[in-house]
């Protein structure tokens, strides 16, 4: 339930410097909203783009990822992820993860004594893990700014879609309000003029 407007000339006064206070923030809002929309867009497609890169390195890797079946080279566990580096960035207010580095740990194996094929795979499964662990913070990227958005507009749509349109109505009540009293003020005054004209001409 609304609450009740006081009807005078004070209540006008705070209500014309609210809707514009409101005026004057919305449009920094809105084009913070924006912003942060494009910014959305840009980390899904990264996203979009990571997944894509490593469906491309899994596909060129296939002529010779079958010899893996073929061996009696054991890879499983040759490479590790030992640690992914992250840092924060701060855009437009919103803290945002960022990718910085991946660490491996390579088992040790004689390059005389493996298939030429293991120093590919090597090489394979480190670019993947790199762009898996770009995509993984894309994707967190994604999930925060999506959030945000949700915020921001859900602001935008308070001004634009109820303390605006509220306030213009509060401000139109008091003024109908104060004009039909400055109306009624002037009429009650005319007759009273009327009346004390109507007296002295009487002699009363």
């Amino acid at each position: 339930m609304a609450a009740k407007i006081a009807l005078n000339k004070t209540a006008l006064k705070q209500s014309r410097d609210k809707l514009g206070m409101y005026k004057r923030y919305l449009p920094s809002l809105d084009l913070k909203r924006q912003q942060l929309m494009l910014e959305l867009q840009k980390a899904r497609a990264e996203k979009e783009s990571y997944m894509q890169k490593i469906d491309n390195q899994l596909t060129q890797a296939e002529d010779w990822i079958g010899l893996l079946a073929n061996t009696d080279i054991q890879v499983n566990g040759l490479v590790k992820v030992t640690g992914i580096d992250e840092s924060e960035q701060n855009l437009l207010g919103v803290t945002l993860p960022l990718y910085l580095d991946t660490h491996f740990s390579v088992e040790s194996y004689s390059m005389l004594a493996t298939p030429y094929w293991v120093d590919a795979l090597i090489k394979t499964l480190k670019e993947v893990a790199i762009l898996r662990a770009k995509a993984a913070i894309s994707a967190k990227r994604t999930a925060i700014l999506e959030e945000a958005v949700r915020k921001i507009t859900q602001r935008v749509n308070l001004f634009e879609k109820r303390l605006i349109p509220e306030t213009n109505s509060d401000i139109r009540k008091i003024k109908i309000f104060l004009d039909d009293s400055d109306r009624a003020s002037v009429i009650r005054a005319k007759f009273a003029k009327k009346k004390t004209l109507s007296r002295i001409g009487s002699g009363a």
